[in-house]
């Protein structure tokens, strides 16, 4: 039996730690948040993404307006990885979070575990409640709660949590597919 030469399990190892570190990372500009405009901006690029609730976003009732109003709860709260607090918290903490205290639907701590929970959903099927799940290199690895009318909440590095347009350019082109956890 041949072993690995000692470059190449330093190669592997490199690999699955870089792709480990880069989990909920967004590529691109970074936002901050704006005093002047009382919002956060992108310089140079539209997200499409916003620390406070969107004009004319319907609410959903049943237990997607609790998912809904718990995950507003958390909006401007920091992005730390492998957070699950108010302190900080990651995409998969800030679902796991928002579907523990509004359902008590428990869930893992990783993207990648989490969609293998509940059933596929087509995009155009989506509906608020629904985990949206996006790819970076090849694999899951970012989770966020479709809310309805194109947006979705999550928690973004560089950004924290938020609400996001689902046609913003960086998650229209990074979209993996959908699971329903809600009956």
């Amino acid at each position: 039996m041949a072993f690995p030469s000692r470059f190449s399990r330093f190669a592997v190892t490199y690999l699955l730690l870089t792709l480990f570190l880069v989990g909920c990372a967004v590529p691109g500009p970074r936002p901050f948040y704006s005093r002047k405009s009382g919002d956060w901006v992108t310089p140079g690029a539209s997200t499409g993404s916003t620390a406070k609730r969107p004009s004319g976003l319907s609410s959903p009732g049943g237990e997607a307006e609790r998912l809904r109003r718990i995950g507003e709860a958390y909006l401007g709260v920091p992005y730390r990885f492998g957070g699950q607090s108010r302190s900080g918290m990651d995409c998969s903490g800030f679902v796991r979070q928002v579907f523990s205290e509004a359902v008590g639907v428990k869930l893992p701590h990783n993207s990648a575990a989490m969609w293998n929970h509940g059933e596929s959903v087509s995009r155009s099927d989506l509906r608020p409640g629904d985990i949206l799940f996006f790819k970076g290199w090849f694999v899951i690895d970012h989770s966020a709660i479709y809310m309805g009318d194109n947006w979705f909440l999550h928690s973004q590095s560089g950004v924290g949590v938020c609400y996001t347009r689902l046609d913003a350019p960086y998650f229209k082109s990074h979209y993996a597919g959908a699971r329903r956890v809600l009956p």
